[in-house]
Order: C-alpha cells, then sequence, then structure tokens
C-alpha cells in the first residue's frame, strides 16, 4: 500500500498517511469549499488501510482551525478508526493536539472522546 501524501495549502491542511508505521497525520487549516471533496479520498485511503489489519494505527491531528463541515468530516476519519478499534483491539490511538490557548480546539477534542472508545490522547501545545 502507498503513503497518502498531500502537501499543505492555504485552505487543506498537510496529510501524511503512512502504511508502514501506521502514522496517520493531518496538520495545519481545513477550510476547503467542499470538505467531502478533499476528505473522501482520505476515508477511503483508511478503509483500505485498515482491512490490511495493521498491528498500530495512530490519527495524529493538529490543526490550528476547521470549519463546520471539516469537522464532519474528521469525526467520520475517527469513527471509522473506532470501529476498526471496537473490532480488533490493536494498538490503536489518537493524538488530538490544540494550541494551549485554544480552547474550542480542547473542547472539540472532548466532544470526539465522548463519543467514540479508541483511546484518546490530548497534547497542549505551548507557544513560546
Amino acid at each position: 500500500m502507498e503513503p497518502l501524501i498531500l502537501e499543505r495549502q492555504l485552505n487543506f491542511p498537510s496529510i501524511n498517511f503512512d502504511p508502514n508505521s501506521g502514522m496517520l497525520k493531518i496538520i495545519g487549516r481545513s477550510i476547503p469549499e467542499d470538505p467531502v471533496n478533499f476528505y473522501q479520498p482520505l476515508e477511503n485511503w483508511i478503509s483500505d488501510f485498515i482491512d490490511t489489519k495493521p498491528e498500530t494505527l495512530t490519527l495524529f491531528i493538529y490543526l490550528d482551525y476547521l470549519n463546520t463541515h471539516s469537522t464532519e468530516c474528521v469525526l467520520i476519519l475517527i469513527k471509522k478508526i473506532d470501529i476498526f478499534y471496537k473490532d480488533n483491539k490493536t494498538n490503536v490511538k489518537v493524538v488530538w493536539n490544540f494550541d494551549e490557548d485554544d480552547e474550542d480546539l480542547e473542547d472539540l477534542g472532548d466532544e470526539f472522546a465522548s463519543i467514540i472508545k479508541v483511546p484518546f490522547e490530548y497534547i497542549k501545545i505551548t507557544k513560546d
């Protein structure tokens, strides 16, 4: 399986999904005009990756902003990983990163964590 790598754009986060390490990174800002068009290939890639029954899967998310529709799309990705976790109980987790002064993204992480079973790790980013 090939990695999925997309460069960060003004309205799109960078994507680095590495099937060898099981590390799936989404970093940046997510405000695309058509989030479904952007996130559908990510969802498809994750589905294909899950079909390989990976031993390790980490969804690493560090978004400084995401619009409402992107939030829905990210939740779909998280739920897909949650289903895999429930069925396989392998080394799976979501790592939710947020800036220390961004209560909205911290709260969004709490909301996501409350509706899934997969382990959810928080990383508060301190700016110097």
